[in-house]
């Protein structure tokens, strides 16, 4: 009996000290900090959640005619962004649609509501003679052109030309000159139709912060023999930025967009 004992003693203790070594062992292992992740990436709901409340039309002094839609409106609260403004055309009617991305998940917003004023170009090159309707959600205007909006003008040659917006974009870089005042150049690298579509002039309109670059083009009118092979081109206009306060600013071409800023008073 006491020999059992002595055996269950000799168990009892070894186990307590397996037990104590074990517990020293894990108690000694070095702190490691945790490890972070990669940022997670923030998820964007989209919708249409921006009230349109005005429209209007105007038109820029120049022939043929260019014409601007400004839509007015607000955004429901400070979370809320504009994703794109687009344009589709169908028959008679511009129809502006505006789409908006807000973050997702559990996020505090600002519940004021905020304005917004966005000024959208309508191509209205080589239209006829007419009323044509703007519509943006539930706001509508419209506009007259009281003549063909296509010009024509005598070549020295007597050839006749007609005068459009027939170039195509792909690419467009905007280069900051070093020097003083500060010098902006836009590069549009993009194709023509056929062999007989030219360049013409490159213009730019400034609208407070958004300059609006366009490619005026011309073609021989009448029956006339062109190549059907695209001729691509790589164009450069500068940018009238004298005397703009600091700040960043956009440059539009259809529906390319880049932007640039500028540290101080130029």
């Amino acid at each position: 009996m006491k020999k059992r004992m002595r055996i269950l003693t000799m168990i009892l203790i070894s186990t307590f000290l397996l037990s104590a070594c074990q517990f020293v062992t894990a108690t000694e292992q070095p702190f490691q900090e945790p490890t972070e992740g990669p940022p997670e990436e923030i998820k964007y709901v989209y919708g249409n959640s921006a009230t349109v409340e005005s429209l209007a039309v105007v038109f820029l002094e120049s022939f043929p005619l260019q014409a601007q839609a400004i839509v007015t409106g607000y955004l429901p609260d400070g979370c809320t962004e504009i994703d794109g403004v687009n344009v589709e055309f169908n028959e008679d009617t511009f129809l502006i649609t505006i789409t908006t991305k807000k973050p997702g998940g559990d996020i505090a917003c600002t519940e004021a509501l905020v304005p917004f004023e966005e000024t959208v170009t309508l191509d209205i090159y080589d239209f006829e003679a007419g009323t044509y309707k703007v519509i943006a959600q539930n706001q509508s205007t419209e506009f007259t052109l009281d003549m063909d909006n296509v010009l024509e003008t005598d070549d020295p040659s007597g050839i006749k030309f007609s005068f459009g917006s027939d170039a195509r974009v792909e690419e467009m870089y905007v280069n900051i000159m070093e020097s003083f005042p500060v010098q902006v150049n836009v590069n549009l690298i993009g194709y023509l139709p056929d062999g007989c579509t030219q360049i013409d002039e490159v213009t730019s309109q400034r609208e407070r912060d958004v300059f609006t670059v366009e490619i005026i083009t011309k073609r021989p009118s009448g029956d006339i023999s062109c190549t059907q092979a695209i001729v691509p081109f790589d164009v450069e206009v500068t940018l009238d930025v004298e005397g703009l306060p600091p700040g960043e600013y956009v440059v539009v071409y259809d529906d390319l967009k880049e932007t640039f800023s500028l540290e101080s008073d130029n």
